[in-house]
C-alpha cells in the first residue's frame, strides 16, 4: 500500500511529492491513490477465465495483508491490540491520527477502513527462531510448546536470546546475537525448549511496550497459526500481563480481503457496516499472577543481556 512505501504523506492523505521530487523520481511513475475496498474496475476475460469466475465481476482495491487482517478479524476501533504470530510477529493497534512515534521504534500505516491509521511494532525473531530451536534440539513442535507447561517460569536460570537474525525497530541494536545462558550440567534439553519460548515471549514484550497505547492494558487478539497451542499460550498471557482472546477466523488476511471485495460491490456501504459479520471471540489465557511475577523479574535479566551481548563470544 502507499503509505508504506516511505513516499506518503500521511497526514496529508496522499503523496509526498516533495521527497519525490527530492529523490529525482518522475511524478508519472506514481499511480492515482484509491482507497481500500473502492470500486477498480471489472474482472476481464482472460483473468476470469484463468480464474474460474465470472468475467464482469467487481475488482476492489486491495489493502497490505496486515491492514487486511485487522479488517478481518473486526478490529475497528482504537483499542484493543491485535497478536499476529507466525514467523514473525505484529502488535497492532489503531490510532485516529497519523502521529508518529518520535523514537523510531513503531511503524505508522493508513487502515483498510479508510479512516484509521494504526501503529505496528513488529519482531523478526518469533516463529523463526522457535523453528530453528525445534530443528537443532530435534523436537517436535508439540514438544516444543508443551514445555511451555512443563517446565516452571524461568526455566532453572537458562536464558535465550533469540536474535539469531537482525531485530525490528523496537529492539535498536543491530549487533544482537543469539545465545542459550545460564546452562548447567542438570539441564534437560526441556529446560532449553522452554527458555527458548521464554526468550520470544519477551522479545514480543519488548514490542509491545513499544506501543503508545501499551500501559493501558488492553486485551490482545491472538492471530495466526503460532498462536494455538494452550501451554504457549498460557505462557504469553503471564508474560505480556493481559488477557488473550482468539478471533474465529482461519485467515484474517484472506477474510479482510474479501470483505473489501463485499464493499466495492456494495454489500456493505463501508468498512465499519462489516461489524455485523465480525468473527466471535473468546477469551483462552488470563495471566497467573504468580507466574506473572516470576517472569516479570526474569523479562528482566533478558533486557539487561539483550542490551549487552551485540558480537560471538
Amino acid at each position: 500500500d502507499a503509505s508504506a512505501t516511505l513516499l506518503y504523506n500521511l497526514p496529508a492523505d496522499q503523496w509526498a511529492d516533495d521527497v519525490i521530487a527530492a529523490l529525482g523520481l518522475s511524478r508519472e511513475l506514481f499511480a492515482a491513490l484509491s482507497p481500500s475496498g473502492a470500486f477498480a474496475g471489472t474482472l476481464s476475460a482472460p483473468a476470469a477465465g484463468a480464474l474460474g469466475l465470472s468475467a464482469g465481476l467487481p475488482v476492489a482495491t486491495g489493502a497490505a495483508d496486515t491492514a487486511a487482517a485487522c479488517l478481518g478479524t473486526g478490529l475497528l476501533a482504537p483499542g484493543p491490540i491485535q497478536l499476529t504470530l507466525g514467523t514473525g510477529a505484529q502488535l497492532v493497534q489503531l490510532c485516529p491520527d497519523p502521529l508518529a512515534d518520535p523514537t523510531g521504534r513503531t511503524h505508522l500505516y493508513r487502515a483498510a477502513d479508510g479512516v484509521h491509521w494504526y501503529r505496528m511494532a513488529a519482531v523478526q525473531n518469533a516463529g523463526l527462531a522457535l523453528d530453528w530451536v525445534h530443528r537443532i534440539l530435534g523436537a517436535s513442535w508439540d514438544e516444543l510448546y508443551a514445555s511451555a507447561g512443563a517446565v516452571a517460569p524461568g526455566a532453572g536460570g537458562v536464558m535465550f536470546l533469540p536474535y539469531l537474525t537482525r531485530e525490528r525497530a523496537h529492539h535498536q541494536n543491530p549487533h544482537s546475537t543469539a545465545a542459550f545462558l545460564g546452562m548447567r550440567i542438570d539441564h534437560q534439553r526441556e529446560h532449553l525448549l522452554h527458555a527458548a519460548l521464554e526468550g520470544v515471549a519477551f522479545g514480543i514484550r519488548a514490542a509491545l511496550e513499544a506501543l503508545p497505547g501499551a500501559s493501558e492494558g488492553a486485551d490482545l487478539r491472538l492471530a495466526g497459526g503460532g498462536s494455538v497451542h494452550p501451554a504457549w499460550r498460557q505462557m504469553l498471557a503471564d508474560v505480556l500481563g493481559r488477557v488473550l482472546v482468539t478471533v474465529d477466523t482461519l485467515d484474517a488476511s484472506a477474510r479482510g480481503a474479501a470483505l473489501l471485495g463485499g464493499i466495492a460491490g456494495g454489500i456493505w456501504a463501508d468498512a465499519a457496516a462489516t461489524a455485523s459479520v465480525a468473527p466471535g471471540m473468546q477469551v483462552v489465557a488470563t495471566p497467573n499472577p504468580g507466574h506473572a511475577s516470576v517472569y516479570h523479574e526474569v523479562y528482566g535479566r533478558y533486557q539487561r543481556l539483550a542490551a549487552t551481548i551485540d558480537a560471538p563470544v
